[in-house]
């Protein structure tokens, strides 16, 4: 394994490189699109892939979509494997909670609501919340629902809002669903963490070139400063997302996109700070990290909800002189 938990072998490299290669071509000929991503993968031998390297296939794919701007069904491939075992049948779709939701599957007399990544079509599996707290799930028809599609804050973006009728048998699903959420919340991180990196080094890119009162801004001590402030933050969700990534519970996932979420924010601040206009326009790659990145970091509980309930699930049972339960250990 290399120093940031990734497999460090010859042919763990040509998969990242392949990866890398099929996203940035799908971000290229597919802009603005929401593409089906299984048969391309299945070209790569993916579910052997995935059978010798488990959770660093995973992340890598995310990696790959924050990196590329991609649009794919990822997100719903990794939250299906979660509750594949209680369908009966193939799926193509999760219906997510509502944004003002947060993680909370939403439904009302018979209805339900929430947000379906791309075009409403196919088969969806829809969460719906218990009276204590538990969650059930059924799968409907594309067909049988309204969708529209959503004026997102990145235009780029497909989303769609869909409600309709629960007319369909359900199984109660709790630990599944939690477990689903956990495992879309480290691949929203760890996209997030991309995106990030991206929008940072597009930062001290242009603060290395750029040049003001004859000398280049990059050696001037605010910009130098809040770069680095950045870059701890960005280090930090970073060292939490791996920790999540080898403890695989839902703690530790909503620890890790609530900080990856952060950190995106910090140093989005930070690169249109010392970008300064041009990073706001069109033609400059800033902008698409930094929107995609608000998007993104909605999905789930955005950080602001994910940070108070953290702090609900940590407090929850505390009593004094009680131990608070451990987020991330750290050993060298």
């Amino acid at each position: 394994m290399s120093r940031n938990g990734h497999v460090a072998d010859e042919s763990w490299q040509m998969i990242e490189q392949a990866v890398f290669r099929l996203f940035e071509e799908l971000a290229g000929k597919n802009a603005g699109d929401h593409v089906a991503i299984g048969g391309r993968l299945a070209e790569l031998g993916w579910s052997e892939i995935e059978a010798e390297y488990s959770a660093e296939a995973r992340e890598l794919l995310f990696r790959a979509q924050g990196r590329s701007l991609a649009l794919t069904d990822c997100l719903d491939r990794i939250m299906l494997a979660e509750l594949a075992r209680l369908l009966d049948g193939p799926a193509d779709r999760v219906m997510l909670p509502d944004l003002t939701a947060g993680c909370v599957p939403g439904s009302a007399a018979g209805r339900v609501s929430g947000i379906v990544l791309g075009p409403l079509e196919g088969r969806i599996v829809v969460p719906v919340s218990g009276p204590t707290g538990t969650v059930s799930v059924g799968v409907v028809d594309a067909s049988r629902l309204d969708g529209q599609r959503l004026d997102t804050f990145d235009a780029s973006t497909y989303w769609t809002r869909a409600s309709g009728p629960l007319d369909v048998p359900l199984v109660e699903a709790s630990t599944q669903w939690n477990q689903a959420l956990a495992a879309a919340r480290r691949a929203l991180a760890t996209e997030l963490v991309e995106l990030a990196e991206r929008a940072l080094r597009i930062a001290v890119d242009h603060v290395s070139v750029r040049v003001q009162f004859g000398a280049q801004i990059g050696s001037f001590q605010s910009p130098r400063h809040a770069l680095a402030d950045a870059w701890a933050v960005l280090s930090g969700a970073r060292a939490l997302l791996g920790e999540s990534w080898r403890d695989g519970g839902d703690l530790s996932a909503l620890g890790a996109k609530a900080a990856a979420g952060r950190a995106h924010r910090a140093v989005s601040d930070v690169a249109l700070q010392v970008c300064g206009a041009i990073g706001l326009t069109a033609e400059h790659d800033l902008h698409r990290y930094v929107t995609r990145g608000f998007q993104v970091d909605a999905l789930c509980g955005s950080h602001d909800q994910l940070e108070a309930l953290l702090a609900e699930r940590l407090f929850e049972d505390h009593t004094p002189g009680r131990a608070l339960p451990a987020v991330v250990s750290w050993a060298e």
